[in-house]
């Protein structure tokens, strides 16, 4: 179980790096066209309630970023978003999401920080179980497909699956995720349905009037 549970998280955050990088390089680019030349402490310019959605070539949507706020500093060419939240959807229904206090765009989108509660999540579906992902920072190199932390990590696969440990390292070209250090894992296999041992009552053809 263990073996399955470590194939399925690499491919659900490969899903979650992908649509990242592609967020990243749209936002870069729409960037570039706004800032000017003048260098200041001060952002010049933010969004209130900033909201894209990203749509697939039959309408259908293929992800959604929200931030209460998105401000962009001239000084260290740097974008911050406040409660960052990336839903990827797949045939219009959300399948995954990640989400975290204060999101951090790097110069030229080379790298992303998402800082304080972070979860990156695979929701439920028929066939596959939720899935989450805990931590206090995770940093993502787009250009790299690479992601990381030296933080605390906490992995949950319902029904009962948690894993814990100190970092990890993903690398999406190479379909491996590595759990740093101090890993446990906890695992309960699901109780099945209808399977209690219930015996039917049979008549007693003995007994007399």
């Amino acid at each position: 179980m263990i073996n399955r549970f470590s194939v399925l998280f690499p491919i659900f955050f490969a899903a979650i790096l992908a649509f990242i990088s592609y967020w990243v390089q749209v936002s870069v680019e729409n960037e570039s066209e706004k800032r000017g030349n003048k260098l200041s402490n001060s952002p010049d310019y933010f969004l209130t309630n900033f909201k894209t959605t990203q749509t697939e070539s039959n309408g259908s949507i293929h992800f959604i970023l929200s931030a209460n706020e998105m401000t962009h500093y001239p000084q260290d060419d740097t974008t911050r978003l406040k409660k960052p939240l990336f839903i990827r959807y797949k045939n219009n229904v959300p399948s995954s999401k990640i989400e975290g206090g204060i999101g951090l765009v790097s110069t030229d989108g080379e790298e992303v920080q998402i800082i304080d509660n972070v979860k990156v999540a695979r929701l439920e579906t028929e066939t596959k179980p939720k899935m989450e992902l805990f931590t206090d920072q995770l940093t993502i190199l787009p250009n790299k497909d690479q992601a990381f932390t030296k933080r605390p990590v906490r992995i949950t696969q319902d029904p009962k699956t948690v894993v814990n440990a100190i970092g990890m390292n993903y690398d999406k070209k190479n379909g491996i995720m590595k759990l740093l250090a101090r890993v446990r894992v906890h695992y309960e296999k699901p109780v099945k349905k209808n399977n209690l041992n219930v015996h039917p009552i049979t008549q007693n053809k003995n007994l007399k009037k």
